[in-house]
């Protein structure tokens, strides 16, 4: 916890771009040292950071494309995910209606995530809105290592308990429903970027709630998507007199 909060913020508030990556590559250190689940202070000077970029941003036609092209690859990724998440759901199902005697239990999860695997995960853009003055791989690898609140972009589960006392069908159960609602809202309402017909809602968390500005969402070149069933057996149960 920060001690004593105003102080702490009046003095990021003073601090320049390249100054505050300094900051924030200091605490960043410390971060990994404690081996804490968050840091206070980090989180606050990456928020003064994206703050800063999305300020003066301009979303020049360059910039539009990368947006357009983040957005895409999310939109798709969402969708292969999802889709990938039924397919072995239902194999599960049927699997375990089969008498499989060792399906107690399983789970199907899908998740989209950036992630920060070196240098080849950050684009060389033409253009730098910044000026040079953001060190963009070094802080791809602060925001891909503290931003656990939002480690999945969208995240997807099914699982054998879901049969279980629910009155949803499969279709509501397997259905991203999401795509109801367009998420060019907030940031993503820019009147440049009206072109861009549909926002899905991984890019909405991306963009608009996470701590990665505009300028570290179009440099984005490493977008995850993975999909993990788990077989659970509850083991065999000892009888009382052999617990004895």
């Amino acid at each position: 916890m920060i001690e004593n909060w105003e102080e702490f913020y009046a003095e990021i508030e003073k601090l320049s771009l390249p100054e505050l990556e300094t900051r924030i590559k200091e605490l960043y250190k410390e971060f990994q040292r404690s081996r804490a689940y968050s840091d206070d202070r980090l989180n606050a000077c990456l928020g003064q950071r994206k703050y800063l970029i999305d300020r003066n941003f301009k979303f020049t036609p360059e910039a539009v494309r990368h947006i357009e092209r983040v957005n895409r690859i999310l939109t798709e990724s969402t969708a292969r995910v999802l889709q990938r998440t039924v397919l072995l759901y239902r194999q599960m199902v049927q699997l375990k209606a089969q008498g499989d005697d060792f399906l107690d239990d399983f789970e199907v999860e899908g998740t989209v995530a950036v992630h920060f695997r070196g240098d080849e995960s950050v684009l060389t853009l033409d253009e730098d809105e910044n000026n040079g003055q953001s060190d963009y791989v070094a802080m791809a690898d602060v925001l891909d290592y503290s931003q656990l609140a939002f480690e999945y972009l969208r995240s997807f589960t099914l699982s054998d308990r879901d049969n279980v006392g629910s009155n949803a069908t499969d279709e509501e159960r397997e259905t991203d429903n999401m795509l109801e609602f367009n998420w060019n809202i907030e940031l993503l309402s820019a009147p440049e970027l009206s072109a861009i017909e549909y926002f899905c809602y991984a890019s909405h968390i991306l963009f608009v709630d996470s701590d990665y500005s505009i300028s570290d969402c179009i440099r984005i070149n490493d977008v995850w998507n993975e999909v993990k069933v788990t077989h659970q057996n509850w083991g065999e149960k000892l009888s009382t007199m052999e617990k004895l």
